[in-house]
Parts: structure tokens; sequence; C-alpha cells
């Protein structure tokens, strides 16, 4: 890039064209610039790209904050720290500033009686307001913040062993105290309650904290969750073909740490309803619903591969570790702990969906000559660009086969301008992925992308591929990144064979519940997400029962009436328990608190 030499007059003007972002720009120092202008163009160039140096040392207080092998901040008294807080983004190392992209702030001042207790990031966004008056009795307060969301937690020995997490869009007000974490969040109001009453093979790959996904798992296996599903539409049809489900449950999810902390992983956490039913229960009812789990939990084989050798047992198969979610997948298929030659269907351990498995599983062995089906789900545009997108092409016979792959594009609504890039050729790749995208758009033409929900339906061909990459580069076995779309290329230049000696080809269907309806689905994979999509079917099922009415039908009942009773629709406050639900109003009572709402979860 040429940097001419530019008066201040004509600085603005010519740098609100360029805009330019590369790192050569942001990284020159006062004297590189200098070098290229004036100093009146220095600092106005300095403005405009918003050159940012270091500041001031860490305190070691404030060196002190970042913990757990610098994957969170923790304050562990807001209102009894030794000194005011100032951690820019820019004063952390370099391995740590994942956690902290936007820095921390936190000032303390006093006000007539009252001290209050101020937290701000980098941008200067107000993240915590906190007042309270001198001499008042007050719960003690904790602040935490890492690669998942702030959060204040409260506690008291009111609450007998529960907290209160505050998040984004909350407040609580009693006597001599007011604690605030500005947002939105949504008031559902208290409708009138309908009447809400409850009337194969499976190998799972491990890695983070193995033994509390297998106590998830066995708590699972050993109720009657299984009997209490709702049958799929080709139970028969997965009965007769018999294929191996594969739940990948091995990841650390970081940015669930506002929930699982030390305690669980994110398959092991627990949902707001009857403790057999964990997070990872979504992926088992699945395969129940399809037949694949029987209904009679002695019946039932389970494999687990374990990547950390923590788990014993005569199921328990253990292989290397591995950094990619089919790893352990593709050993499991080198090694026949995973039978070659069945067809495999892969979901995701952690989401919350009503989806029907088997009228996908149904499509792969109906399409012609189907070697991988993978099921698609509609996301708007932003949201679009955290999912792999399914780029589709109508074949001569209306089904939508896959053409490509596009994993969490950049762009997808707004395509990529020169001025963003400081290459020529990252410019071309931008537009490259743009392109990718814009194949995705959904056909209906409502500007949504049709989006990867982490459901693999797979023919043993399409299997030979995701071990062959395993056994080539164990780095080249990320499912969504590397094995989808080696398959998806295979067979859109005819290198797959079938059984039959024709080539094999890759569809997309839509995700559907019992009965073809669209189904429901979501990623939990923050405290956020987790909240909000279990305040969603609260009240859905609130308002419509647990019939077919409701839009999460096909979630067990049990499931859909727990949420509705542990969510409280007029303050948006999500409860672990009915135990958490009475701690939290004899906290109201021993604090004298007119206010609690918002975005709360009380554990």
């Amino acid at each position: 890039m040429k940097i001419q030499k530019l008066s201040s007059a004509e600085m603005p003007k010519t740098m609100q064209q360029a805009n330019f972002k590369g790192k050569e720009g942001v990284q020159q120092n006062n004297n590189s610039i200098n070098s290229l202008m004036d100093s009146a163009s220095a600092a106005s160039l300095k403005s405009m790209i918003n050159f940012k140096g270091k500041g001031e040392p860490l305190t070691d207080y404030e060196k002190t904050l970042i913990t757990n092998d610098k994957n969170e901040i923790r304050v562990a008294d807001l209102f009894n720290m030794p000194e005011d807080v100032h951690i820019s983004a820019n004063d952390m190392e370099p391995s740590s500033r994942d956690l902290n992209t936007v820095g921390l702030n936190i000032e303390k001042t006093t006000k007539g009686d009252k001290e209050i207790v101020k937290i701000t990031n980098d941008n200067g966004n107000l993240i915590f307001e906190g007042e309270v008056k001198k001499g008042a009795k007050v719960p003690h307060l904790t602040y935490k913040q890492g690669k998942f969301m702030p959060e204040v937690t409260v506690k008291d020995d009111s609450l007998d062993g529960s907290v209160i997490k505050m998040f984004s869009g909350s407040k609580i007000k009693g006597e001599g105290f007011n604690f605030v974490m500005p947002g939105e969040y949504t008031n559902y109001e208290n409708n009138t309650r309908k009447t809400v009453s409850f009337t194969g093979n499976v190998a799972i790959t491990t890695l983070n904290k193995e033994p509390r996904t297998q106590n998830a798992v066995d708590l699972y296996m050993a109720s009657d969750l299984a009997a209490k599903t709702t049958e799929g539409d080709y139970m028969d049809v997965v009965k007769e073909n018999n294929p191996t489900i594969v739940i990948p449950a091995g990841g650390f999810g970081t940015r669930f740490h506002n929930l699982t902390r030390n305690d669980e992983n994110k398959p092991s956490y627990l949902l707001p309803t009857a403790n057999e039913y964990r997070i990872i229960a979504t992926a088992l009812n699945m395969a129940a619903s399809a037949g694949v789990i029987d209904k009679d939990p002695s019946k039932n084989n389970l494999t687990y591969l374990s990547q950390m050798h923590e788990i014993e047992g005569e199921n328990v198969k253990n292989v290397n570790k591995y950094k990619t979610d089919g790893g352990a997948i593709a050993e499991g298929l080198d090694e026949d702990y995973i039978d070659r030659h069945k067809d495999m269907i892969i979901l995701n351990a952690d989401i919350i969906s009503n989806a029907d498995i088997s009228r996908a599983y149904n499509a792969l062995k109906t399409l012609p000559n189907a070697a991988l089906v993978i099921p698609s789900y509609a996301v708007g545009a932003e949201r679009a660009k955290s999912f792999g997108l399914l780029g589709i092409e109508q074949d001569e016979n209306g089904n939508s086969q896959l053409k490509s792959f596009v994993e969490k594009p950049r762009y997808t609504n707004k395509s990529p301008q020169p001025n963003e890039f400081s290459s020529d050729e990252d410019y071309r790749n931008a537009i490259d992925i743009y392109n990718d995208a814009q194949n995705a758009a959904n056909p209906t033409g409502d500007g949504t992308f049709l989006a990867n929900p982490g459901i693999y339906l797979l023919s043993p061909e399409a299997t030979k591929v995701l071990r062959h990459l395993g056994i080539k580069d164990p780095s080249e076995t990320g499912l969504g990144k590397s094995v989808m779309p080696e398959i998806v290329k295979l067979c859109n230049e005819g290198k797959l064979i079938g059984a039959n000696g024709e080539p094999m080809k890759a569809y997309v269907v839509p995700l559907e519940r019992q009965g073809g309806e669209a189904a429901f689905w979501d990623d939990i994979g923050t405290a956020g997400a987790y909240l909000k999509t279990i305040k969603n079917i609260a009240k859905e099922t609130v308002v419509n029962g647990t019939g077919e009415d409701n839009k999460y039908y096909g979630m067990p009942e049990f499931v859909l009436n727990d949420f509705a009773n542990n969510v409280d629709l007029d303050t948006s406050i999500v409860y672990m328990s009915e135990k958490a639900r009475n701690n939290v109003e004899n906290f109201k009572k021993e604090h004298g608190v007119s206010v609690i709402e918002g975005n709360m979860f009380a554990v």
C-alpha cells in the first residue's frame, strides 16, 4: 500500500475513502507515521484509525484478577476492593486477550451516604452499576468475565446455598442497595396457563471431564426417559437398517463457563427439569425417538470413545486425544469400535431441538445415490456468520443437492468492500466466501440462510472418507471444517462411487419434527442462549400446552412442563428448581427486595 504525504486539510476526506485496516496500518509507531507525512496529518491519521498504545502496567492486584490459567477475570468482592481496576485489552498478554477483548474498568466512588461501584469496558460501555447505603445489610457480589459473558453472582445466607446469576438486562433493588446490569430483557407477561400434564447402537466421544459425561448418560439410560419420547415417523426404516448414532461430547465449552464452572461440562450440565435430563439428553432423545435407543435400558448397546482415559468399563474404548471433533470418530472406525459398514448419524451433544431424525434418515435411504444428507435450519443473516452454511442447487428431480459448505462466513448479506482489506488477495478471498454464502440463501427469498445444525447422516461410503482423513492427518477431521466439505467435493466431482457403481450425491433436506412441520433447533452454547431458549419454550408451553399446537412438540412432555414451571414469565427469571425459587423468596424477604427482574438464573 502506498501512502502519500497529505496535508491536514486533505486528510479527512481521503482517509474516509481509504479506511484501511491492515496490520501495517494499526501497528505503525509515531516515527514511521511521521516519516510519511507532516505532524498534523499524522495526528489526524492516528485519530481516524483509533491507534492505541499500551497504557500503564497492571498493578499487582490487577494481575491477581486474571485467574484459572488466564481463562477468567474474577473480582471476588465488588464492594471490598483494595483499589480501582483498569485492565485494558492492550495491557494483557496475547495469550489471555481472547478472554477480555474489550477490557475492564472498575471504579469505586462515594456520594453522600452511598458507595457506588461502576464497571465499564474500554469502549466506555456500562456493564454494571451498584449502589450500597453505608451500614445497610447487603449480599455478597462477585464479578466474572472471560470468553463467556460478564456475570455478577449474588450470594447470601438467606439463599441457603443457592446463588443468583445476573447478566446483561437485569436488576435487583432492596433495602439499602440497588444493582443494575444494563440491557434488554423480554417480559413475557402472565398468560393464562393451559393444563400441562405428563402423560442400536450409540457411540459417544468424550474429552473434557469424561466422568461427568458418562454420569449424565448413565442417569438417562437407567431412567425411563427413553420411553417418554415421541416415536419418529420413520422409526421402522431406522430399525430395519440399524445405523450407528455418534454423539461428539468432547468440547471444553469455554463460552458456557458462566454455568458449568468446575462442576460440570456442557453436555452434562443440568436443565431445569428432572435430574436425569441433562443437556446431552436432547441427542439421546433423538436417538430414542428414532428407535436406536431401546425403551428397555437393559437392551441398549452404548460405546464410549475416551480421549482422556479417565473412564473405565467394557463399553469404553481408549483412543488418542484429538483437537478436532472427528478425530475420535475416525479412529473408532479404523479400530472397528464403530461398525464401518453401517450408516452413521452424527448428533451435536449441546443443543435443544424437537427434530425427528428418522425423517432425515429416511431421506438418506430414499434419495438417489445419497452419500450424505444434512438437514438445514434457516437463520438470519447476522446469526448465519456463526454457522456452517449449506449452498444448494436443485437437481432435475427437484431435490436440493449440496454444492458448497461454507464454515462461518464473515460476509453474508453485505458484500466485502476493497477498503476493508490491506491486500487484493485478501479481498478476492473474501469475495469468494461471500459468493459461496449466497448459494446458501434460503430459496424462499426471506433473507435467511440455510445453516448446518450439527446433524449429519452418512452412508458407509461417506464414513470411509472420514476414516481415511483421520488416517492421513488427524488435524483434518473437523466435521464442519474438513470432513463434510471433502465429502461434498468428492460427490460434486463424481469421485465418490457407490456399491452400484454410480457416483454418489450429497443432499440437503429441511430439519423437521414429527408430521413434517419445521423443527425447532438451537445451539445453547452460551448462558444467554441457554436461558433465552428455556424461557421461549416455557412461554410457548404456557400458551399452547404440550400438544401439536406447541411449536416445540416432539420434546418430551415432562420437559416442556418443567420448563414452564421453572420460569417466572413476569420477571424473566429462570429457576433451576423449586428449591431455588423458594430460596429467592427468602432472599427477597430478608432484604426487602422491591425489584428483581431480567436475565437472571437462580441455581
